[in-house]
């Protein structure tokens, strides 16, 4: 069950330099502790069954005063399974996987869910320097919806691999598309396989085979991927040099039968670690990176690799998902070890543009980190890990669920593209809404300002076009939500004066 006294509480933001904080209402928060260890969180993902499924590691025991949490390895996978409440229906602890990384789970044609990523192993010398960290190697778990394992496998070869992407085909095949990253130390002199893999697994997570996709000459780091119908799209730091560690950041395509395509250079100017890739409504990009410590960049792009933006923002973003309404909602971290605050998960809303909108803190300052986020009907779900490193308790997962007015309006459970034209845009003293399909207009619009509050309601004329006075709303961006005969739908405008 969920923890007494953590529900229905309010939080009131501070100031980010580059997007305003206001109080909001949290309709839930909760937190997933693990007696006597530290956890950490790695995924979230809204199963079949409608609940939610937190994906995490345990590691080694806590002790007062101990303010790095990881100083050891992942000893076992904990798995929480929750209802849209925030309640527990049940936990697991598998000793048998210790995950580096759970990065893809998959709703399986049998009903039962596909958890994938890369898992600790015994190091392989793989042709380098000694080192005492292990190598990463694929697995594949897969549970039924009451938690329990119906097979593992883990797939070792002679150096790392990273999970790009998991799926599964109509014939029930389990595929793994993996990266031979060699990681984790690259020494001046050797030069290490560089390829993709695809690997075809039996139903019972038996390998039938491992199709081979050289890349030439290049030295994979980090990873992302996206699906298309046109094929899949991986999104890869390399290093260009072995030891000199110039990063650059391709798009590699990958046809619908899973044969290299085209890759395409990106920037020669990625920091760090990749961390997402997504689709957009108009069937384009979304990359995301961490570009520092305490900042990420976003490129967003289309299936050629054309950038259309790139945008570097002060927090660490780890997830991001795609709005109806052609927004972005990311989740992460939002300040440093000797911020006044500390760190806090943060939760922010983009424009299609990569404008932030606003931002909302989660936590109470003792190092809070986010690390998913999901749509829900009236805002959002985000995932993290509590008191990272607060010395003070140990490490716990943690979820706050957000109820908006921003997104109260909207039917989320057929994204689409907007179907509303706004002009002009921006707009000084009025705007003209209409639906570039004809459909017609109806019930009344609304006009929501940055957090959600509706600021405006007009009743509709009948017909496909409105016209709406704005002279007297503060410059700032809004939000049009309207209903037409095919169903509801919005868009972004933004008011200048």
């Amino acid at each position: 069950m969920a923890i007494p006294g953590l529900r229905r509480s309010c939080f009131v933001g501070a100031l980010l330099a580059s997007a305003p904080l206001s109080a909001q209402w949290v309709d839930w928060q909760n937190q997933y502790p693990y007696t006597g260890h530290r956890v950490y969180s790695h995924t979230m993902h809204r199963t079949s069954d409608g609940n939610y499924l937190l994906c995490g590691s345990i590691h080694g025991a806590w002790t007062q005063g101990s303010g790095t949490p990881f100083e050891d390895w992942a000893i076992a996978t904990y798995l929480v399974k929750i209802q849209p409440s925030g309640d527990t229906l049940w936990t697991q602890r598998i000793d048998s996987i210790k995950p580096g990384s759970i990065t893809h789970v998959v709703d399986l044609i049998d009903g039962n869910t596909l958890i994938a990523g890369t898992a600790q192993s015994s190091y392989t010398y793989c042709g380098m320097g000694v080192s005492a960290l292990p190598m990463a190697q694929l697995f594949a778990l897969k549970i039924d919806q009451s938690g329990n394992t119906l097979w593992w496998h883990q797939y070792d070869q002679p150096c790392a691999r990273t999970l790009a992407d998991a799926w599964e085909t109509a014939n029930q095949e389990i595929h793994l598309l993996a990266m031979n990253t060699q990681q984790p130390n690259i020494q001046i002199g050797y030069t290490p396989p560089t390829w993709f893999e695809d690997y075809t697994l039996t139903s019972t997570g038996n390998t039938v085979s491992i199709e081979d996709q050289p890349m030439g000459t290049y030295y994979y780091d980090n990873i992302g991927c996206a699906a298309l119908t046109s094929g899949r799209h991986v999104f890869s730091s390399v290093l260009d040099t072995v030891g000199q560690n110039n990063m650059e950041l391709y798009l590699i395509r990958f046809t619908g039968d899973g044969d290299q395509g085209n890759m395409v250079l990106l920037s020669d100017t990625l920091r760090k670690n990749t961390r997402r890739i997504i689709t957009t409504l108009d069937n384009g990009l979304l990359m995301l990176a961490n570009y520092d410590y305490t900042s990420s960049r976003i490129l967003r792009t289309d299936t050629n690799g054309t950038i259309v933006w790139d945008r570097i923002y002060n927090q660490k973003m780890m997830d991001v998902v795609a709005l109806p309404d052609s927004t972005y909602l990311t989740v992460g971290t939002v300040g440093t070890f000797q911020s006044p605050d500390k760190q806090q998960l943060c939760v922010t809303l983009l424009s299609s543009a990569g404008d932030s909108l606003w931002s909302r803190l989660h936590g109470d300052s003792l190092y809070d980190m986010g690390s998913s986020v999901l749509l829900t009907p009236t805002g959002y779900v985000a995932y993290g890990t509590k008191d990272c490193f607060s010395g003070s308790v140990p490490p716990k997962l943690f979820i706050p669920a957000d109820t908006l007015g921003f997104f109260t309006q909207i039917d989320h459970s057929n994204a689409r593209a907007s179907q509303l034209e706004i002009y002009p845009n921006p707009a000084t003293e009025g705007i003209n809404v209409r639906s570039p399909t004809d459909h017609v207009l109806r019930d009344d619009l609304l006009v929501l300002d940055p957090v959600g509050r509706i600021v405006r309601r007009i009743r509709v004329r009948s017909g496909s076009t409105q016209w709406i006075e704005v002279q007297d709303l503060s410059a700032g961006h809004y939000t049009l939500v309207a209903t037409t005969d095919a169903g509801r739908s919005a868009a972004h405008f933004v008011v200048e004066h």
